[in-house]
């Protein structure tokens, strides 16, 4: 009669538990990866309107340029002036 082998049992479950630990390590990597790629993607995202921000601020910082503003946008004029529009 054969004999029950224990140590086979005792080495299927020890091979068992560390193929469970090394794919739970796997699917936690892998939702780190992701988190980081969209963490990416976000901080570029906001580097560029910063980028578009600081631009928009030097912009206005030059007197001529807020003038252009103005005269375009919201239609004023310097004091003797006659604002007029072009049609469209």
């Amino acid at each position: 009669m054969r004999r029950f082998n224990w140590f086979a049992l005792i080495m299927l479950l020890v091979v068992g538990y560390f193929l469970t630990i090394l794919t739970s390590q796997q699917v936690h990597l892998s939702h780190v990866s992701e988190s980081q790629y969209l963490a990416d993607k976000r901080l570029e995202a906001a580097r560029q309107e910063n980028d578009k921000l600081k631009k928009q601020y030097e912009e206005l910082q030059d007197v001529a340029n807020i003038e252009r503003l103005a005269r375009e946008d919201l239609g004023l004029a310097k004091q003797g002036e006659l604002p007029y529009q072009t049609a469209r």
